[in-house]
């Protein structure tokens, strides 16, 4: 009798902690969700360029780490016509240590995917989390991709526009008042109740 008590208490408890996390993740899910689309748009003239370039420099001295300072890192990592096209894009953005740790990374991959060259990516959207106490954003990311036979010929074509999805945690710091990424880690977010992998 002792044991059926003990095993009621526990499951009701288990039901209330279930609760809990599900009306946790739901609250999160609406009033923790700061979804943007980026739309990259090409610049046409030199003017508009050393534009959009001070633009960029005010975005990223500025004193909160923001939504906006995340995205113009996301969009520049993200949006690359072949293989680590897109450095000089992102390296201002990054400490010099979390760029060459992405650099090796990308060297030891060869631009390949599983199944060929990875072209023509780009950022479709993107979902982010920001602890501005720790500096740190959680991003959900969402982009596309053309897979390549060969990276030098265009009509090696395999796949179009392959949707992917990635969730990384981006570590910030702030050196000369500007904000730069400090270290970029890959997240497997998993199920608490049956392990499977639900980011991916």
């Amino acid at each position: 009798m002792e044991e059926k008590n003990k095993s009621s208490k526990l499951k009701f408890i288990g039901m209330f902690i279930l609760i809990i996390i599900a009306l946790g993740s739901i609250g999160w899910h609406f009033f923790g969700n700061h979804s943007t689309k980026k739309v990259n748009h090409p610049q046409t003239t030199q003017r508009s360029t050393s534009t959009s370039r001070s633009s960029e420099q005010k975005i990223m001295t500025s004193d909160k780490l923001s939504e906006k300072v995340v995205n113009t890192f996301l969009n520049a990592y993200y949006t690359a016509k072949s293989n680590n096209s897109n450095a000089k894009d992102y390296e201002p953005l990054m400490t010099e240590d979390a760029y060459g740790v992405i650099q090796a990374s990308m060297k030891s991959e060869g631009g390949m995917g599983q199944n060929g060259y990875i072209m023509n990516q780009k950022l479709d959207e993107s979902s982010l989390y920001i602890n501005t106490t720790a500096q740190t954003v959680l991003c959900n990311i969402d982009y596309h991709y053309d897979i390549y036979k060969d990276k030098d010929d265009p009509k090696s074509k395999v796949v179009s526009d392959f949707k992917s999805h990635a969730t990384i945690e981006l570590k910030y710091t702030q050196k000369s008042g500007k904000w730069l990424v400090q270290a970029m880690t890959p997240i497997t977010i998993t199920n608490n109740v049956t392990g499977e992998k639900i980011n991916e």
